[in-house]
């Protein structure tokens, strides 16, 4: 068998840009398992040049992409029927997992939906699969639907970085170079109702095995490392945890049981939420010396009572003490923030002037978005002015904005100009000149 791994990527308003640029780490998975099984496979990816190699005919071609590449999926699987007609297309990833009737068109075969790989592996050995997966039968011209098949534990499965080690010096986040993707947890515990991570696995949140994922963290030829899990680390002894599990794995001379193959110092990245971080900030500096060196943490908003709606669970009071510690403890700041759509002038102001008083040199906005497969999404049905996937990049309205829209986007990419006064922003353009 040969397989395809092809990552569908949508282009948006940024891509000129690209301030973030990152491996595939989910057909990286795909393709560590089906090297473990012993089947030939092709990473294709156009972001890094990476095209479909010549002279060779797939028998499986498995096509991943956002929730934005919807469309873009469903057209690169008919093209690929019409020059490979025996070959078998399958789609998976995360909007798949959660949106998997989109995907039950033609010119697909299979919708893999599972949260995990066991089930992956039982269809490549060519057995019968109920679970985990939608199959459409050509002869009938129907779909069986797959029963819901749900991790209980983490996989002990480690992603091969041959493929990162050919395109890594293409990576990057903002200004660092050379960044690696590392995943430990299954969904997310919060309960934002935005959130699309919270979803998976149907809820059931599984967490890291800090030893496992440091163990790895140290094993990649790469500077930077991003922990991509929805919330790294969400209560103290999962801090205690991790920084335990730093320690042994950052030292070969403390005995660490696996072998370290590249080791030197990591410069982490992580998602994280202020309230843990505040409510810890005693460990904060141990943190650090075992190489956080960025958190990305939602700020959301400055108005109380939208984070309220949001159901974050937490104060927008606790955002300046945030923000006045990490710059104490040296750690940088990505802060996310959401415009509403229902913004009007003041709210807009008054978001801009929240960012400049907090001193914050790297953040993003993003407009409120209701995504598919979500109970928001399903409230704010009716209210749709598209339903093209293309357009739920978080930098188009959706939904009716209560301002002119010309008038709205305008204050939104006006909110983006501080951003040139970052360094760090500045020279990652120098970089892209």
């Amino acid at each position: 068998m040969i397989v395809f791994l092809e990552k569908v990527r949508e282009k948006t308003l940024f891509s000129a840009l690209d301030p973030i640029i990152t491996e595939p780490l989910e057909l990286i998975y795909i393709q560590t398992v089906l090297s473990q099984e012993g089947i030939e496979s092709y990473i294709i990816d156009p972001l890094f040049k990476m095209n479909k190699p010549g002279g060779i005919i797939p028998d499986l071609i498995i096509l991943s992409g956002y929730n934005v590449a919807e469309n873009l999926i469903i057209k690169r699987a008919n093209d690929y029927k019409g020059k490979y007609p025996l070959a078998k297309i399958m789609v998976s990833g995360v909007h798949a997992q959660i949106n998997r009737q989109a995907f039950r068109v033609s010119g697909i075969d299979f919708v893999y939906f599972s949260q995990g790989f066991e089930t992956f592996k039982i269809f490549l050995g060519g057995e019968t699969v109920t679970k985990g997966m939608d199959i459409y039968n050509k002869d009938t011209k129907t779909w069986t639907t797959g029963e819901d098949d749900l991790l209980k534990n983490s996989e002990d499965i480690v992603p091969c970085r041959g493929f990162f080690n050919l395109i890594k010096e293409k990576t990057r986040y903002i200004d660092k170079k050379s960044v690696a993707l590392v995943k430990g947890a299954h969904g997310c515990p919060y309960k934002c109702n935005f959130c699309y991570c919270r979803l998976l696995n149907k809820g059931k949140y599984i967490k890291p095995d800090y030893g496992k994922l440091m163990s790895q963290v140290y094993n990649i030829d790469s500077e930077y490392i991003w922990l991509i899990d929805d919330c790294f680390l969400t209560t103290r002894e999962d801090a205690l945890s991790f920084i335990k599990a730093s320690k042994k794995y950052s030292d070969p001379g403390t005995g660490a049981k696996t072998p370290i193959k590249c080791g030197g110092a990591k410069s982490l990245i992580a998602y994280l939420r202020a309230d843990f971080l505040v409510e810890n900030e005693d460990l904060i500096s141990e943190l650090k010396a075992c190489g956080l060196d960025e958190v990305i943490v939602g700020f959301e908003s400055p108005n109380p009572d939208t984070l309220n709606d949001y159901n974050k669970g937490q104060s927008s009071s606790i955002y300046k003490r945030l923000a006045e510690i990490l710059k104490r403890k040296n750690i940088e700041l990505t802060a996310l923030f959401i415009v509403d759509p229902q913004y009007n002038t003041g709210d807009f102001l008054r978001l801009f002037r929240y960012i400049e008083a907090l001193n914050i040199s790297v953040y993003t906005l993003s407009i409120m978005t209701p995504l598919k497969g979500t109970l928001d999404y399903e409230n704010k049905k009716q209210l749709l002015t598209t339903t093209d996937p293309a357009k739920f990049d978080f930098l188009h309205l959706v939904i009716p904005s209560k301002l002119p829209k010309w008038y709205f986007y305008t204050l939104f990419y006006i909110g983006h100009l501080r951003l040139l006064k970052s360094k760090r922003i500045r020279k990652m353009i120098r970089g892209l000149l």
